[in-house]
């Protein structure tokens, strides 16, 4: 039977050649799936019909993946810092993750470095934010953190301003996890930040009131009197509001800030034309806002008084 600490020593030095700051692995047990099938029930998930139909999948991988046995999971940090920028500028109204390159894309690459570790006889699969995998659960469950109040994994040391890559393996996990403590005790600085009230008392999101949910993935008008804050593209606030982002790790050179969003006031997208857009949003996770939705946010933000020249 081949295990996968037959790999480990290898996988970790191409991991550490990528950028990857903390790697971890389990068995596919996904401990959250019913808190998952709950908040579906709810209604949390919004429009966001595509999560319901892969609730099976998302349950027991093995039913997708048959030869699935294993779970790597890799976290590669994004800035935690805003760069310093004029007043307005596109930059102050993005969240972190998306100031640099699309991670889907650095993730993908990473994790396929990992996948020439393998043989032949090895199968894989990435997932990286794009199918039914409870990344954050089995960061969890790889000793990478715990489950924080808002929902994010949080490590002790780098605090949850990270991206999450999983790889699906066919070999046997006997890699042992780091045991990690729930520490976020009494704390409720996320919950109180949040301007929304979108965080729930089981560590999940309402998505319907969540400000990341509608300025991304909500399509036609904003919900009535859901203040946007300053965001015109995701939330960061919650993120903001832990003691556990105290000590952030380097950012990964992918992404870095890029420089052209310190310098294209907010109000340009309300000009902008699709051409414009594209370019200016070349590999980068904005683009799933689309510019419909990116012209609305900014609207928005105009029209509430957080934007207040250049339209």
């Amino acid at each position: 039977m081949t295990r996968l600490s037959q790999y480990w020593p290898a996988i970790e030095r191409v991991a550490d050649a990528n950028g990857v700051v903390r790697l971890g692995a389990s068995d596919l047990a996904d401990a959250h799936a019913e808190l998952f099938d709950a908040w579906l029930d709810r209604g949390h998930h919004a429009t966001m019909h595509y999560l319901a139909k892969n609730r099976d999948a998302r349950r027991d991988p093995a039913s997708r993946f048959p030869w699935a046995k294993s779970v790597i999971v890799i976290l590669v940090p994004y800035s935690a810092e805003r760069p310093e920028a004029p007043e307005g500028s596109l930059s102050n109204h993005v969240a972190r993750y998306a100031l640099g390159d699309d991670y889907h894309e650095v993730l993908e690459r990473i994790l396929r470095e990992l996948e020439g570790v393998f043989g032949e006889g090895v199968k894989t699969w990435r997932y990286v934010d794009t199918g039914p995998l409870s990344d954050r659960a089995y960061g969890a469950r790889s000793g990478l953190g715990w489950i924080g109040r808002n929902g994010m994994l949080i490590n002790q040391e780098l605090g949850s301003y990270f991206f999450i890559g999983t790889l699906l393996t066919s070999l046997e996990n006997d890699i042992a996890p780091h045991a990690v403590a729930d520490r976020c005790g009494t704390c409720t600085r996320c919950l109180d930040a949040c301007p929304t009230n979108a965080i729930l008392p089981d560590r999940t999101l309402d998505s319907n009131l969540c400000i990341s949910y509608a300025t991304i993935e909500h399509r036609g008008p904003l919900p009535p009197d859901l203040p946007l804050a300053n965001n015109a593209f995701g939330c960061d606030i919650c993120q903001e509001a832990c003691p556990w982002n105290h000590d952030p790790a380097p950012t990964h050179p992918s992404f870095a800030a890029r420089d052209e969003y310190r310098a294209t006031p907010v109000t340009d997208l309300l000009r902008f034309q699709q051409d414009e857009f594209s370019t200016l949003f070349r590999k980068s996770a904005i683009k799933r806002a689309k510019l419909a939705g990116m012209r609305r946010n900014v609207e928005a933000l105009f029209d509430s008084g957080v934007v207040t020249e250049g339209k």
